[in-house]
Formats: C-alpha cells, structure tokens, sequence
C-alpha cells in the first residue's frame, strides 16, 4: 500500500510536468467473505493470488498493480488518453474477473466493484485523495450493483462521508439498544382473524429520528453487521411471539421474521434460529421466515441446503415479493416453502391495469396447485381489496388494516380485531371512477 501511493505521488508529478492524464482504479471483490465462509481460508487466499496474478497480466508494463489489503486491490494507469481508456481498462478487468478461477477442489466465479478516478495535469489532489475518491466511487459501484464499475464525481465524497458516519452510527445502535422491532398484523379476509404478525425493523437515531430501512439496511449487508442485527431480530422477534403467545386465549398469530441473503449465506443461521427458539420457548411452527428470491442468484444449492436445514427445526418458510425477483418456477418447485407474498407491486396498480387482478389470481391458483398458502402485501384501499378477493386472494396485509406499529400497541389491536369483518364495497365495474388508490 505505501509503494502504491508512492508511485502515485511520482506518477501526479510527472503528468504535471509533461500535461498527461493518469487514473486509478480501486477494486474490492464483492462477497468475498462468502467464499472464506464456505470454502475455507485457504480457498479464499487462492483466489485472492489469482485475482493478483490476473489483474498482473491485463495491465501495461509502465502501470502499476498492487494489493491494498484484505480483497481490495488498486491499479495505477499512467498516460491515459482521459476517462474513456480508464473506463475500458475497467471494463477489462471485469471481464477478466468473470474468467471461473479454482478454489480449493471447486470452480467459482468472482465479481468485483470498481471505482476509478481520473486526475488530469493540472488537477490540485494528491496521492492520498486521488485513492481515496477512487475508494469513493467504488463504493457508488458497489451500492448500485455488484459487478460494475463508476467513474468518480465530487459528490460523491460527500455521499460515501455521510454512509460512512451511518456505519458508524449503526454500530453504536447496535451497541446501545437504538433498534426496534415493529409489526404489521396479517388477517384473514373473511373473518378478519389476525393470523399472523411480520416482525420490521426500525432504527430510532437518537439524533435523526427513525432512519428508514431502505437508508442502513445496505450497509449492515455491505459491513457484516447484518449478522448481528440478524441475531437480534430473531431473539427479540421470537421473545415478543412467545409473549403474545402467553397472552391469547386463542390460536396466537405466527411471527415472520425476514432473513437477508447474508444471513443464508452464514454458516451459523441455523444454530442462530435454534437459540432464539430455545432461549424464548416459542413452538418452531409458530415462526415464519421470510426470503426473497435474490437467494437464488449466487448460490442455488447452499441456499436450498439451509432452508432444508431451516425447515428441519420445524419452523415455516415464506417466499417474500413474489414475482419481482429471480422467479423461475423451477427453483420454486425445490424450495421447501410454505407461503408465497404477492408483491404489492402487483397491489398498487390494481383498478389502473385489471390484468394485474388476473396476475394475483394466477399466483393464488399456482401457489394452490402446489399446496403452498399466500399472503397479499400492501393493500391500501377496500377496493384494491375487493379486486383481490374475486381473485382468489383471502390472507392480507396493509395500510389498509393497520401500519407497522410499536410493540406495546399490537396486543391490544390484535384483540381488539379479532373477529371483526373486513370492509369491501360494492361491486365495481372497469369505469368505476372509484378504481385507484385514492378509493376507501
């Protein structure tokens, strides 16, 4: 790391002095854990020396490439034209990437995220700021997508700034208790029975207020941290089951609890599950664990393997989203799932588009076909839910019957309803000037 930027330092003063451009390109290896994870440290380290020895044999003798540390990689390009041969220097790199490489006694495929930065002759940074607005923009790359590279802006500085001050804000939440738990009610359409109740997370900044999930869920995946937030979803989730458990005198509602890719991909979700199950004394068939179809994109047979393993301890399995992910039925047929969620996708444009009703009813009539149950998400509006109905659709959760809410404020709600009949308006025709989601 000292030489590369050392070289850099000489390399910035020579483009002064001679008016060339010169770039550099940082490189960080997207879910490289997950192959020390599975296959061992060892496997891990030959990859780590291929990729090395490739990225060695795809760059100019007068360039420079070196590794920075742990799966992060930079390479010095001197005397480029500007941003489009970096670009394509990029692109190459990728490609190569792409190449299957041997680890262990197994073929795998890596992908890597790239941030470049390009400094022209007369460009004021040093060789300190020039890696790190690289760093910056690979970043960028790695939050749009893995397997892509971006050129760096100034903006961006201040983007990778403020996440990495949430990093750091959310190791402290962990630390000190900021985190919640908050519930959504999931009913039966004909009764309007309370048959389950879908665990969210929320983040209560001391300073910022309630920070939205979409906001720090991407860095607990890219830190690691999503492990143990996972752990204590699971054990407080399980916890508030068995109390509501303990409270109804009638069948109590199922907790379902969401399992990123991450936390599939770990070796310990089993053992997690188990200890949350053990250490509150919840019924394993009375949880719920909720994936969505990105588990199938990187490695079909382990995920099929740990929801087996999942499935082993009793508890329930739903496949969240449906429809708006991988969704091969294919792999449908081998995933040991008990429930699918229609996306509410799906949800919103009903009363705009009527083929998205029928799209609902052909879910329900698949899911049935193969003995699994459905959930519809985000229902708004009792016309969206009588569109459902006619389809076929009879467990739902939404607006519509109640936002997440806190803890302390479910008990009583979710006696309070029990029983209660679901409102659905009149029949509608296609013209009806009630279809939207401005109707109920």
């Amino acid at each position: 790391r000292a030489m590369f930027t050392e070289r850099v330092r000489q390399a910035i003063a020579r483009g002064r002095r001679k008016g060339r451009c010169l770039a550099v390109i940082f490189l960080d290896l997207d879910d490289f854990k997950m192959i020390n994870d599975s296959l061992g440290h060892a496997a891990g380290d030959e990859v780590l020396v291929e990729v090395a020895r490739r990225l060695d044999a795809n760059v100019r003798g007068a360039d420079t490439a070196a590794r920075f540390g742990g799966d992060e990689f930079a390479v010095l390009l001197e005397d480029v034209e500007g941003s489009q041969e970096a670009a394509d220097a990029a692109q190459r790199i990728l490609e190569m990437l792409a190449l299957s490489m041997r680890a262990g006694h197994r073929e795998v495929t890596v992908r890597g995220s790239l941030g470049i930065s390009v400094a022209v002759a007369d460009d004021a940074r040093n060789a300190e700021e020039l890696i790190r607005d690289a760093d910056a923009a690979m970043y960028i790359a790695k939050r749009d997508g893995n397997g892509a590279y971006r050129l760096f802006e100034p903006a961006m500085h201040e983007g990778v700034l403020a996440r990495l001050e949430l990093r750091t804000d959310l190791q402290r939440a962990i630390d000190t208790g900021q985190l919640e738990l908050y519930y959504q009610p999931v009913v039966r359409l004909v009764d309007g029975s309370v048959t389950g109740v879908e665990a969210l997370l929320r983040w209560n900044h001391p300073e910022r207020g309630m920070i939205s999930p979409a906001d720090f869920i991407p860095i607990a995946e890219e830190t690691g941290l999503i492990i143990p937030i996972g752990r204590w979803v699971l054990r407080e989730g399980c916890r508030h089951a068995r109390r509501l458990e303990a409270a109804s005198a009638e069948r109590p509602p199922r907790m379902s609890i969401n399992l990123s890719l991450k936390q599939i991909q770990h070796s310990d979700i089993v053992a997690d599950v188990r200890d949350a199950l053990e250490e509150s004394g919840l019924r394993p068939d009375r949880l719920v664990l909720e994936i969505t179809e990105s588990v199938l994109m990187d490695n079909t047979d382990l995920a099929v393997e740990r929801l087996r393993a999942l499935k082993e301890l009793g508890v329930g399995l739903a496949l969240d989203d449906f429809g708006t992910g991988y969704s091969s039925l294919s792999y449908l047929a081998r995933l040991p799932v008990d429930v699918l969620k229609i996306d509410k996708v799906f949800v919103n444009r009903v009363g705009q588009d009527c083929a998205e009703g029928r799209v609902a009813g052909a879910v329900v009539a698949l899911a049935t076909s193969l003995g699994l149950d459905t959930v519809v998400e985000g229902v708004e509006t009792t016309w969206q839910l009588e569109v459902l109905r006619d389809h076929g659709c009879r467990v739902f959760q939404g607006y519509l019957w109640s936002r997440p809410l806190p803890p302390e404020q479910l008990g009583p709600v979710a006696r309070d309803i029990r029983g209660a009949a679901v409102p659905v308006p009149a029949p509608y025709s296609a013209a009806d000037p009630r279809v939207g989601p401005a109707a109920g």
